[in-house]
């Protein structure tokens, strides 16, 4: 049986920040109305995601984007220019010379109006929130939302949903950092070593091409993954001591799939938890903050600079339509 209750939990800005908890008998997830934020996930006993213990924490360290709502558009835009039918709209320019994730102000930075939802197939939590026309150069009045529930199976069910009164475009994501061997979210202490890390992930992502960068910006080309750092069809640990990289921070397209199947999965290899990711989304955003970095984001979403490559899925969304997406979390156990 699910339950929720609210709290007060903090101010930000003036704001009153309230902290909702969706909790069955095995999985307790905690969401705040400051950037629609996934502030906690405890599945038996463990933390699940990097959680910080004060909402002006979430203020601070916004540009982390921890466990937030990332939007109006996920990952970057070139020189934050894109064109509508011949009309050329300039966003803000936040991440040398590019715009990324909403801008200096997205909605990970918003305080968001939150509600509980009372459903017939299950109870959740409801975000919603309005990013007024020229909202960091975005057109159109953007009505936005995001429902947060949990299942029986003790999955995670993240839905979104928007329309606007101009054609605009929309990408949008959720930025927690996951850990499936369990999380210390106590107080860093540079002298305690951290217990896992993500050389104890084992991970498994459905994508048989990345989205190929030059300077942090797609080419327009999607390249293979086979024989590269980037094949992760078979299980294997996210980083190693031998892995020749820095850390990801790459786009993986995802082999043609259905929701009801899992498009990337990681295994705790000292815990033991397994979490699959499912989603309708056409790609995941892997970033893992260096090598090998104590946990990972995967973000479900679409192309990064999609509205400048006509040959990448669209995300423009016409005025008038509604835009429907779920990503969901499923926690167990494998031993």
């Amino acid at each position: 049986m699910v339950k929720i209750t609210r709290e007060i939990w903090g101010m930000i800005r003036g704001n009153v920040i309230h902290r909702y908890i969706i909790s069955n008998d095995e999985l307790s997830v905690s969401v705040i109305n400051f950037g629609a934020t996934v502030q906690r996930i405890v599945y038996r006993g463990l933390d699940m995601i990097v959680s910080l213990p004060e909402s002006k924490l979430y203020d601070k360290f916004s540009f982390g984007c921890i466990g937030a709502v990332v939007g109006r558009y996920a990952g970057r835009i070139a020189e934050g220019k894109f064109s509508i039918d011949g009309t050329e709209f300039q966003l803000t320019r936040n991440h040398n010379g590019n715009h990324l994730h909403g801008g200096i102000h997205g909605l990970n930075k918003k305080i968001w109006n939150g509600e509980i939802m009372e459903k017939a197939d299950g109870n959740g939590v409801k975000f919603s929130m309005l990013s007024p026309d020229g909202d960091e150069g975005y057109p159109g009045n953007l009505s936005v939302s995001v429902t947060y529930s949990i299942t029986d199976d003790n999955s995670l069910s993240v839905s979104y949903e928007a329309h606007s009164d101009r054609d605009t475009i929309i990408n949008l994501t959720n930025h927690c950092y996951f850990n499936p061997n369990g999380m210390d979210n106590s107080p860093h202490n540079p002298n305690k070593p951290v217990e896992t890390d993500n050389r104890n992930v084992e991970m498994t992502i459905f994508a048989d091409r990345i989205v190929e960068l030059k300077n942090e910006i797609p080419t327009g080309r999607l390249l293979p993954v086979d024989g590269t750092i980037f094949d992760f069809l078979s299980p294997r640990p996210l980083m190693s001591d031998t892995e020749s990289t820095e850390g990801y921070d790459d786009t993986f397209v995802f082999i043609q799939h259905d929701i009801k199947q899992p498009v990337a999965t990681a295994v705790g290899m000292k815990s033991g938890v397994k979490i699959e990711c499912f989603t309708d989304q056409p790609a995941g955003q892997l970033f893992t903050m260096g090598n090998p970095g104590i946990s990972f984001a995967f973000e479900t979403q679409h192309f990064p600079d999609s509205p400048n490559h006509p040959e990448f899925p669209s995300t423009i969304l016409k005025a008038g339509e509604i835009f429907r997406s779920t990503t969901a979390y499923k926690f167990s156990t494998v031993f």
